[in-house]
C-alpha cells in the first residue's frame, strides 16, 4: 500500500458525522472551582507497510514505557481507581474503527473511551491499554490532559518477537473534537476528544 492510498483509507474512515449531544465547542461554563469534563475514545490498529516495505525499521532493543503509574478503565459504577469507561451508546468511532478494520492489510486492535476532568499534566491519569490476544507482546499507556489547551500522549509498545522492537511515543495538541491521527510505520491511532456538556 503506498501513502496516497493509506493516506485516502484514513481520511474515508474518519468520515463523520457533526458533533453529538454529547459535546459542544460552546458548552456551558463550569463552576470555577470544577474542571470541565471529556470524552475521550481512542482505536488502535495495526497497518500495513508503505510500498510494501517499512519506511522505519524496527528497533532490536525494546524501549520501555515511561515510568509513570497507568489504570485500566473501570466500569462507570465501579468504585475504584481509573477512569469510567464511556457507554457505548456515546462513542462516535464506531463506523470508523469498521471501515478501518474491514480494510485489507488493516487491523483494530482496540476501540474504547472514557470519562475524565481536564486536568493539568501532573495531575490527569495515564490509561493502561487492555492486553490484546491477537497482538502478543502488545502494550501501550494514554495521558490526554489540559493546559492552556488539551494535548494527547500516546505511548505504544509491540514486540511480535524477540528481535523486533515498534516504539510509537508521540505527544500532540487537540484542536477541536475532530478526530486527529497518530502515524507509525507498522501502528495507528486516532484519538477524539469531546467537551461535555455541563447539566
Amino acid at each position: 500500500m503506498n501513502r496516497s492510498l493509506r493516506a485516502l483509507t484514513l481520511a474515508a474512515a474518519l468520515a463523520l458525522p457533526g458533533p453529538t449531544a454529547l459535546a459542544q465547542s460552546q458548552a456551558p461554563a463550569e463552576a470555577a472551582d470544577e474542571p470541565p469534563r471529556y470524552a475521550v475514545e481512542v482505536v488502535v490498529f495495526s497497518q500495513p507497510p508503505v510500498d510494501g516495505e517499512r519506511v522505519e525499521a524496527p528497533a532490536s532493543d525494546p524501549t520501555p514505557l515511561p515510568p509513570a503509574m497507568a489504570w485500566p478503565l473501570r466500569d462507570p459504577d465501579a468504585e475504584q481507581l481509573g477512569y469510567p469507561r464511556l457507554p457505548v451508546a456515546d462513542e462516535t468511532l464506531g463506523a470508523a474503527a469498521r471501515r478501518i478494520d474491514g480494510t485489507p492489510g488493516y487491523n483494530v486492535l482496540w476501540h474504547g473511551g472514557w470519562d475524565q476532568p481536564g486536568v493539568g499534566e501532573d495531575s490527569a491519569q495515564w490509561v493502561a491499554l487492555p492486553r490484546i490476544e491477537s497482538m502478543p507482546g502488545f502494550d501501550g499507556i494514554i495521558q490526554v490532559y489540559r493546559e492552556r489547551f488539551l494535548h494527547a500522549r500516546v505511548e505504544l509498545r509491540q514486540t511480535p518477537d524477540p528481535e523486533t522492537h515498534w516504539t510509537l511515543s508521540q505527544s500532540r495538541r487537540l484542536r477541536g473534537d475532530n478526530p486527529h491521527y497518530f502515524d507509525h510505520p507498522a501502528l495507528g491511532v486516532i484519538v477524539r476528544v469531546e467537551r461535555i456538556e455541563a447539566d
